[in-house]
């Protein structure tokens, strides 16, 4: 298949973002998601997964990641609070899905937050995860901007030491 720059230009830009843990469900499944490469660009981090990516570009990981942003119009992220609240502090349209392989639920509970909340939009498994893609421009349209309140609890803490 032959794709001009042109053709390219048009395309979403989406960068998946796994962590440095990896996700391969999730990368596996975007990958041999063929389908997905008429209308997106999709850009896979695959952390340190076993499953290399075949159809799709992708990386490692990029300690400059966050200076890389501008590049993608979407972002589908695994549920770890680091990355979604990047993302979300730097106004992101984000589609979320836990990784429910981790032995812990803690990413199905962040998921489950940031959907009540309205500022992310939640594909709640990887198996549903092609289908989500293809609607994410609806899924994100309104969602509430974060704010990012500032924690700084050093004076209380003070407080509590010396009284």
């Amino acid at each position: 298949m032959t794709l001009n720059l042109q053709d390219a230009s048009k395309k979403t830009r989406v960068l998946v973002i796994t962590g440095t843990t990896g996700f391969d469900s999730l990368v596996r499944k975007i990958d041999e998601s063929r389908e997905l490469e008429k209308r997106y660009d999709i850009t896979l981090q695959t952390g340190e997964g076993a499953y290399k990516p075949q159809y799709k570009a992708s990386f490692d990981f990029d300690k400059g990641l966050k200076d890389r942003l501008a590049e993608y119009d979407f972002f589908i992220t695994h549920a770890g609070a680091g990355t979604i609240f990047m993302l979300l502090e730097q106004k992101k349209r984000v589609l979320v899905v836990p990784n429910t392989e981790r032995a812990d639920k803690h990413q199905t509970e962040l998921a489950q937050y940031v959907k009540s909340q309205n500022l992310c939009a939640v594909c709640p498994d990887v198996q549903g995860v092609a289908e989500a893609i293809s609607v994410i421009d609806n899924s994100t349209q309104n969602l509430q901007p974060y704010e990012k309140v500032e924690f700084n609890a050093v004076r209380e803490v003070l407080r509590y030491i010396y009284e």
